[in-house]
């Protein structure tokens, strides 16, 4: 090869890597930067698929309703949260960003899933099972338990084999959505 075909080869190939590095950047950045508010993919169901009133109401609804009940505990129980000792009495979401704040009181059976029968139904994420994991009382305990869903359901980082006791604290994973005790 000449030296004239290899001087142009060298110019192709750097700019393929500043092609590559701007695009990295860019993607970097479209992680970093704080999203736009977007509308909340969701709803939760009060008292369950048979009760009255079983209508769903937007989870932005679910979240301001609840925002106003727990406004002045709100700094108290994060601090508390986790080494808080007793009986876990609602659910609040932590992860995704455009979720975070959703309040679930735990009360008889509650599940989470993608199905419209579920009583907090979350369908923008492609991880949860139609019928991902499900919240009950076990003798006035609250429990957590898998229902078989395909990618698992994480109980403070371990996968979930089963039912296990929830107390104040803990976390559980359900696709990309982090859900905390309190």
């Amino acid at each position: 090869m000449t030296d004239q075909v290899l001087t142009i080869l060298k110019f192709v190939l750097m700019g393929l890597l500043y092609l590559f590095f701007a695009r990295v950047l860019w993607a970097v950045w479209s992680e970093v930067r704080t999203p736009s508010r977007r509308p909340v993919a969701g709803t939760v169901r009060q008292g369950g698929p048979g009760a009255h009133g079983g209508a769903p109401q937007s989870a932005t609804a679910a979240m301001s309703r609840s925002a106003g009940a727990a406004a002045p505990a709100a700094g108290r129980s994060r601090k508390q949260a986790k080494g808080q000792r007793g009986r876990a009495s609602r659910l609040v979401t932590l992860e995704p960003r455009h979720r975070r704040g959703l309040t679930i009181p735990l009360g008889g059976d509650v599940s989470i899933g993608r199905a419209a029968d579920c009583t907090v139904t979350i369908d923008d994420d492609t991880f949860i099972s139609q019928r991902h994991v499900r919240f009950y009382d076990f003798e006035g305990q609250p429990m957590v338990e898998d229902l078989g869903s395909t990618n698992g359901t994480f109980h403070n980082g371990s996968k979930l084999v089963g039912s296990k006791l929830l107390h104040p604290g803990d976390r559980v994973q359900v696709g990309t959505t982090v859900i905390e005790a309190q």
